[in-house]
């Protein structure tokens, strides 16, 4: 059986694989994806190799420059690269993006009723670290923020940044595509093509809207509650 070390280090370079895959058929140098990131080639190539601990905000950044959703760079499944987009103020942005996640897992690990010691105990860390990982002193490795999603009930995709095109997740399964407005009407059924062009329907499509924006822990404690009512 491999350790939790081994686990990490395995997942570390499988990503590297994948930036280096989606670098190269971008047909970008590790010293454009330096620049990009306001880092060095040497930190790059660390990437690449898995041995550099990347971070969600420079896989976004690197996913922005590659021209593919953020999580091809992540899912060995996904592939397909085009051009890159302007360049963004990255050492802003990293410094920013590095705080909000920060935020975002000590709001998920106290939700989740997690110590930090807990958190440092999966990923073979001080609880220093973690502490460090919540305020945005030190980014965390992607493979780290992984686990903790799964350690305390979260999707990963819930802290991308919305802002950047690349951000949204591709599907996996038989539609593999990122689907436009257009294409996703015509895939519809006709029943809820009808449905939708009611003006009736608008009360409860803006319930739906409401319920899409509620946190996941929320929507299972409301389901669990309706369920309790029906019996």
């Amino acid at each position: 059986m491999i350790s939790a070390a081994q686990a990490l280090e395995v997942r570390s370079k499988m990503i590297g694989v994948l930036v280096r895959a989606a670098r190269v058929a971008s047909g970008k140098s590790l010293k454009e994806c330096a620049e990009w990131l306001g880092s060095s080639t040497h930190v790059m190539s660390q990437y690449e190799y898995g041995r550099g601990g990347i971070s969600l905000p420079e896989i976004e950044l690197l996913a922005a420059l590659f021209h593919v959703p953020v999580n091809h760079l992540w899912n060995d499944e996904l592939a397909d690269v085009d051009q890159a987009e302007e360049r963004p103020p990255t050492g802003e942005l990293l410094r920013l993006r590095h705080k909000e996640i920060g935020v975002w897992v000590r709001q998920a690990r106290m939700r989740a009723g997690k110590t930090q010691a807990q958190c440092a105990e999966l990923l073979g860390v001080s609880a220093e670290t973690i502490g460090r990982y919540e305020y945005g002193d030190k980014p965390i490795p992607f493979s780290h923020l992984e686990l903790l999603a799964d350690l305390l009930d979260v999707g990963v995709d819930e802290v991308l940044d919305k802002n950047l095109p690349t951000s949204r997740i591709a599907l996996t399964g038989d539609d593999t595509e990122v689907l436009s407005p257009e294409d996703s009407w015509a895939r519809l059924p006709d029943k809820v093509k009808d449905f939708l062009r009611n003006p009736g329907s608008l009360p409860y499509l803006e319930m739906a809207i409401q319920f899409y924006g509620l946190p996941k822990d929320y929507l299972r404690q409301l389901a669990e509650a309706m369920l309790t009512t029906e019996e």
